[in-house]
């Protein structure tokens, strides 16, 4: 009996878990839908900043590090 509760409640879990993944992903993409093609490009050219800035900001460590300066960049 107590393996059979043990199911129910994964079950009632898991049901509560997809149902809420559902929800969420309708409403992303209600909200994706109402954007404007002037908004998806604002939001890619974004994401690439971000990226490349990540990116440079890496690549400069790395060449700092190699020539034994080390930056506090805690401040």
């Amino acid at each position: 009996m107590n393996q059979w509760l043990q199911n129910q409640w994964f079950q009632e879990w898991f049901e509560k878990l997809t149902s809420y993944i559902a929800y969420l992903m309708s409403g992303l993409g209600v909200f994706l839908g109402l954007l404007s093609i002037e908004q998806w490009i604002s939001i890619f050219v974004g994401v690439t900043a971000l990226v490349a800035n990540i990116w440079h900001k890496r690549a400069m460590q790395k060449i700092a590090k190699e020539r034994g300066i080390y930056l506090n960049e805690n401040n």
